[in-house]
């Protein structure tokens, strides 16, 4: 089973992923950790991004700084479509190189993937799971992590709307809740993915 993992910003794809993952044998990917990994230790990538964006991104110990990029490209459209043509087919190669080893390993996959529609990524996993929240709710986790509320709202503008997320999923978990709410959708999620 191949399994893409998706949904809206702060909406709880990573607990959701750590409970499925707990309690079922799973290969995990998530672009999330790989682009932090690119950024942290590809020199390639470090040296293509400061060649787009100028040193104001470079942080103090030399590596990219992320609160540096995410104010650049979430306030500008055309730098983060910039960015992601740097690291899209990256990640994209990393995780269809696992997606392939687990095919033909016959191991389960789960591949958290935020933009996995917005890049075309879905017709490639048996299923997808989006995980969802309101706006709302998304705001107030986006603010608890120290995010001011203009840069909440942009990060949220550049996603696909949650809307049009919830129509092509195959499994539908909305995290409006606690987690007590969460640990039950992901245990009735993995009977409708581990069922047969």
């Amino acid at each position: 089973m191949t399994i893409g993992l998706t949904g809206g910003i702060a909406c709880g794809k990573s607990t959701f992923a750590r409970i499925l993952r707990a309690g079922h044998d799973l290969e995990y990917f998530s672009a999330d950790e790989c682009v932090h990994e690119l950024l942290a230790s590809n020199s390639q990538i470090v040296k293509e991004v400061v060649d787009c964006f100028g040193s104001d991104v470079v942080g103090p110990d030399g590596g990219i700084s992320r609160p540096a990029l995410r104010r650049i490209v979430f306030g500008d459209t055309m730098a983060r479509h910039r960015l992601e043509a740097i690291l899209h087919p990256r990640v994209r190669e990393r995780w269809q190189a696992q997606r392939e080893h687990c095919i033909s390993s016959g191991r389960h996959l789960l591949a958290d993937i935020p933009l996995l529609f917005e890049t075309g990524g879905e017709t490639l996993f048996e299923r997808v799971v989006v995980v969802a929240a309101s706006a709302g709710t998304q705001m107030s986790r986006l603010a608890s992590r120290g995010l001011e509320p203009a840069e909440a709202e942009a990060m949220l503008a550049s996603q696909a709307p949650i809307g049009q997320k919830v129509s092509q999923a195959s499994i539908v978990v909305w995290n409006d809740g606690h987690e007590t709410s969460l640990l039950r959708q992901a245990s009735l999620a993995a009977e409708l993915l581990f069922a047969s």
